[in-house]
């Protein structure tokens, strides 16, 4: 059943949230829209006696069964000077071996059963995740549950892992593109952890003793969720999670707490000089968390600015009318306890000036509510049929309320987000513009050749130009 919506999906959705574009470019949308539907199946939540909450959805239409844990962790805790711990922990527990098996037995072992298992530590979460055949779930179950609680971080895979990451971090330079959202995270948080971003020199201070301590303190029974979705009968799998984990004892260590990061208070432009025959423009501040009532509302807003590709008023406006930008769009990400929007533009260096200007333009204009009902009811559709993209599997499903969960939102976050949507007027779109969208108290960041722009640095309307380097490369 599930494979045949998804077919549904796939063929309705191609003809969803698209515009007419007219002979000469400009782009018509459609007076109605059919908008699509569906109910996922709710999962069984289960509490271990440890405390490690367990998600379950069986769904018998293929042999297979997919586990994802996500874990209270990130690289918001990582120790100072140390930037880049978490994510080495992540890679190493899965590369390292076990305390019962080398690394190379695993890799053979999960390689004879086709077993996928990952590990990853981000900014704000952990995840490992399993996908195996049913016949094979117990034995590839078995080591998943040896890598999350009892890693070896063999020191030959440590130096593999170091310098892997020290390679990537030497190619940074050389991508302006990453280059550039690299240093702007770290300008949009200044003085925030989440800002921190490895260098060479932070990632080789990391030793098997600092992964160690990472791992004892975030990977607890109390600190993880596991969801399981797939062919299974639920007193079986309860069995084997019970078997694998349930001895598993808590931890008295306290949870750690991170403070928000501060809000931008006025207009701060910051250049980065680097010899190139294109600039790379992204400006941004914080927005609505996850749990606010605003959140659709700027989702919606997002959308219209940048975010909803060739219609949106960035592409349409900067790209196709202007032709002054390889690549341009917006984004919005709500987080737990803050949320994020910026805007970027890459455009050769001699159109550095006027690119920016009309991006600011545009979002001045976006605050002010010059928003169509057209606008409003394409963007609002749009989200509606991709959303459903989000339920198309069972593995899906169950994450996305774990997540739920994760974030500390109601259950039925999801489920009333449709009616939330549709509900929005142009007044609600308005209101919340004005609210969130501050193009006068906002980060920007130019990476680029000041030489080869159209406009002097010194002689911008927006004000007076900081100039920055990257600590990337520090390797001391």
């Amino acid at each position: 059943m599930m494979k045949k919506l998804c077919c549904i999906v796939g063929i309705l959705a191609c003809f969803a949230g698209c515009s007419l574009a007219t002979r000469d470019g400009r782009h018509e949308f459609p007076d109605t829209y059919k908008t699509l539907a569906f109910v996922p199946p709710a999962p069984e939540r289960i509490e271990l006696d440890n405390g490690m909450v367990v998600y379950l959805l069986e769904d018998h239409e293929l042999p297979l069964v997919q586990v994802t844990a996500s874990i209270r962790t990130g690289s918001i805790y990582e120790p100072a000077g140390l930037a880049g711990l978490a994510s080495l922990t992540g890679t190493v527990m899965r590369t390292g071996g076990t305390k019962t098996m080398a690394s190379d037995l695993v890799d053979l072992q999960l390689e004879n059963v086709s077993a996928i298992v990952t590990v990853g530590i981000g900014l704000e979460q952990g995840t490992a995740t399993l996908s195996v055949l049913r016949e094979d779930f117990e034995q590839a179950f078995s080591l998943y549950a040896q890598i999350l609680q009892h890693p070896a971080f063999e020191q030959d895979k440590i130096q593999v892992a170091r310098n892997t990451t020290c390679q990537g971090l030497r190619q940074v330079p050389d991508n302006p593109q990453n280059l550039a959202f690299r240093e702007f995270k770290k300008l949009l948080y200044a003085g925030n952890q989440r800002g921190d971003q490895p260098t060479l020199a932070s990632v080789k201070r990391i030793r098997r003793e600092d992964m160690l301590q990472f791992h004892s303190r975030f990977f607890r029974p109390e600190n993880i969720m596991l969801a399981v979705s797939g062919d299974f009968t639920r007193e079986d799998m309860l069995a084997r999670i019970k078997k694998q984990f349930g001895a598993w004892p808590k931890s008295p260590a306290a949870a750690t707490i991170v403070a928000a990061p501060a809000s931008v208070k006025d207009l701060h432009m910051y250049y980065l000089q680097k010899q190139i025959p294109q600039s790379t423009i992204i400006v941004g501040h914080f927005a609505p968390v996850k749990s606010s009532p605003d959140v659709f509302a700027f989702q919606v807003i997002d959308f219209i600015i940048g975010g909803g590709g060739f219609t949106s008023r960035l592409f349409s406006e900067v790209r196709s009318e202007r032709g002054l930008a390889y690549s341009v769009g917006s984004f919005y990400r709500g987080a737990v306890e803050y949320g994020v929007f910026g805007a970027y533009c890459m455009t050769k260096a001699g159109s550095t000036n006027q690119a920016l200007g009309l991006m600011m333009e545009i979002l001045e204009k976006i605050k002010k509510g010059e928003i169509n009902g057209q606008e409003l009811a394409w963007a609002k559709e749009s989200l509606l049929n991709n959303f459903i993209f989000s339920f198309t599997s069972s593995a899906q499903i169950i994450t996305q309320q774990m997540q739920l969960e994760y974030d500390g939102l109601p259950p039925d976050f999801l489920r009333t987000a449709p009616d939330k949507i549709r509900a929005l007027t142009l007044a609600d779109i308005q209101r919340v513009a004005e609210s969130w969208l501050h193009p006068d108290k906002m980060i920007v960041l130019v990476v680029g050749d000041e030489r080869e722009f159209d406009k002097r640095l010194d002689t911008w309307q927006w004000g007076r130009v900081q100039s920055v380097t990257s600590d990337i490369l520090k390797d001391n």
